[in-house]
């Protein structure tokens, strides 16, 4: 979900020309990165437990080997 919002973002940097898009895309990843995703996976840690850890260990975060 958040790396077909990136591709989509970029995408209307492109289609737009919009260097300023293009060029806060990276900022915006590293806030969407530190502020949802880390967050989401402690709230799932804590509820989920070692069932979450072991499914975290097994699935890549975002679809590549970490």
């Amino acid at each position: 979900m958040y790396q077909g919002f990136g591709l989509f973002v970029l995408g209307i940097a492109f289609a737009f020309t919009s260097d300023w898009i293009f060029l806060a895309l990276p900022l915006g990843a590293l806030v969407m990165h530190v502020g949802v995703v880390l967050r989401e996976e402690r709230n799932l840690e804590a509820k989920f437990g070692d069932d979450y850890r072991r499914y975290k260990g097994e699935v890549p975060r975002y679809g590549w080997p970490v």
